[in-house]
């Protein structure tokens, strides 16, 4: 049974290996996906046994088969046969024994006795009056290995050889007789065995048909006419072989096979007597000749079996070459911006400042990409050439956002473009006043400023009734601090600078998350009294 077991796993991996090699089950070489991969057929047998009772007398069988073939060089294949096993012990001796069933002065119970325990072989055929027909059926699971379809040079030709093994099961029918012209043979033979192994293999019959019991056979050794032998039973066998087919179109194959099976069964002669010269086990081959059709669906017109591997494997490294050149692309990047050709958008860029897709950067969306933007990060869509904000009355502050577009050249303005005096050197009761930017985290005025305070005092002396505030920013606690430091700053500078009176000048600070612009600023107004 362990035996059975191990064959069983190692047939199983092997089938395995060799299928995945090939492809695999859902065909790996992708130009042959189409092809028919299922037959079926019938097959007609002459037999023949190689056992203890093997003189040459032909069986017939006939059976049916299918087989799946998993890629071009392998497949698997059930079939089954119902036949006859024909065989006996009668013809021409081979080992030495006499007509008279001696071996010189031996008889045949002598010599079965005294070799029995030591001897046992597999020897020659006797020529004891023994013959037996077994009627069996049998069914078989094979691995199949086409031979004749690898080729690196030629075309697929129309033979091709294969080979097999596998595992099997044989349900035997057995009857067998000692039968003999020579009734004296008959007697001598039967009597021979019935006297040394009595009922234990085979059932002896006097003339009348009536079974012999011992008593009656030690009475009267002639009394035996006829000597039955019986086997009923099913054994294990492990079928292999080899066989030719040829193919004969789209639809039909025929072929011849030779099929044998080996048995753990020393049973399918029915002669089973444990004499120095009986086999082991017992062979029996087939001989098939065989047709079968090929089964597929609509669009399959190639059988796998008839498809040459390395065909595929060219057409593979084909189809890798096509998808290598079509690659190629992948590796070439003709503008240098980091992006392939395959994937770029704009594989003429001169620009290296580019999105994944290759397509040159616009941070702004002015229109002008990043590499050409001298302001890349601009608040206005109306740029110029170079992508700065345009200014047409040249006061630093973008006609977007400019809320007088058109003040005079030179006039200081506050953030908003809007001119510190209104264009009048003595009007208060409208003052416009600039505003006043810090460094970071800083509460220093910076000396770009001092000209821009300097136009504050000389306007406050103008108007000495002019009142200001400085307002700061924030957005949390700590910031408030350093808003009030920025505003005493501005005051501290006015006062020892140009003399204005602190008390013309009030601080304060807005908090929120809605804070316009910079933190950084400090924003100048009049106080309406």
């Amino acid at each position: 049974m362990k035996q059975t077991r191990f064959i069983l796993v190692m047939l199983t991996m092997l089938s395995f290996v060799l299928s995945e090699a090939q492809g695999g089950i859902g065909g790996y070489f992708s130009k042959f996906r189409p092809s028919k991969k299922w037959s079926v057929g019938l097959q007609i047998s002459p037999t023949h046994l190689n056992g203890d009772a093997d003189d040459a007398k032909i069986g017939l069988s006939g059976g049916a088969h299918i087989k799946y073939s998993v890629s071009q060089s392998f497949g698997l294949k059930l079939s089954g046969d119902i036949g006859t096993l024909k065989g006996g012990r009668i013809e021409s001796d081979f080992s030495g024994n006499r007509k008279d069933g001696r071996w010189g002065n031996t008889s045949v119970v002598q010599q079965s006795e005294s070799d029995f325990s030591g001897n046992t072989g597999n020897q020659a055929p006797t020529d004891d009056s023994y013959v037996f027909t077994n009627n069996f059926k049998d069914l078989n699971l094979t691995a199949v290995y086409t031979l004749g379809n690898i080729s690196f040079l030629r075309p697929l030709r129309k033979l091709q050889l294969f080979t097999f093994f596998g595992v099997g099961t044989i349900w035997s029918d057995v009857k067998g007789n000692f039968e003999n012209d020579d009734a004296a043979e008959l007697q001598l033979d039967a009597a021979n065995y019935y006297r040394t192994w009595g009922d234990t293999y085979f059932e002896p019959v006097d003339a009348n048909g009536n079974v012999i019991t011992r008593a009656d056979f030690d009475a009267d050794n002639s009394i035996i006419a006829n000597a039955n032998t019986y086997y009923k039973g099913r054994n294990l066998t492990i079928p292999f072989g080899f066989g030719v087919k040829r193919n004969f179109g789209r639809w039909l194959d025929l072929g011849i096979e030779w099929r044998s099976h080996w048995t753990r069964s020393d049973a399918l002669d029915g002669f089973s007597f444990p004499l120095w010269r009986n086999r082991y086990s017992d062979f029996y081959t087939l001989l098939g000749i065989q047709a079968s059709v090929k089964l597929g669906t609509k669009g399959e017109k190639e059988h796998y079996d008839w498809l040459n591997p390395m065909e595929t494997i060219y057409a593979d490294i084909d189809t890798a070459i096509s998808i290598a050149r079509r690659l190629e692309p992948l590796g070439k990047d003709s503008d240098g911006d980091g992006v392939s050709d395959y994937y770029d958008t704009e594989d003429s860029t001169e620009c290296d400042k580019v999105y994944a897709n290759g397509k040159a950067m616009d941070s702004d969306n002015d229109g002008i990409n990043d590499c050409n933007d001298l302001q890349p990060f601009s608040i206005c869509d109306d740029v110029d050439e170079n992508g700065v904000a345009k200014d047409s009355d040249g006061d630093g502050v973008p006609d977007c956002i400019d809320e007088e577009p058109n003040s005079a050249t030179d006039a200081l303005v506050n953030v908003r473009g809007v001119a510190a005096n209104n264009g009048a050197c003595c009007d208060c009761e409208n003052v416009a006043l600039p505003t006043i930017i810090f460094d970071n985290n800083s509460s220093r005025i910076s000396p770009a400023s001092y000209g821009v305070l300097y136009a504050v005092a000389e306007k406050m002396k103008s108007c000495p009734g002019l009142a200001i505030s400085a307002t700061g920013y924030t957005v949390n606690k700590s910031g408030e601090q350093l808003a009030y430091k920025r505003a005493t700053s501005i005051i501290d500078h006015l006062e020892a600078n140009y003399g204005i009176e602190r008390s013309r000048i009030s601080t304060g600070y807005s908090t929120g998350t809605g804070v316009e612009y910079s933190r950084r600023r400090i924003d100048l107004g009049q106080v309406n009294e």
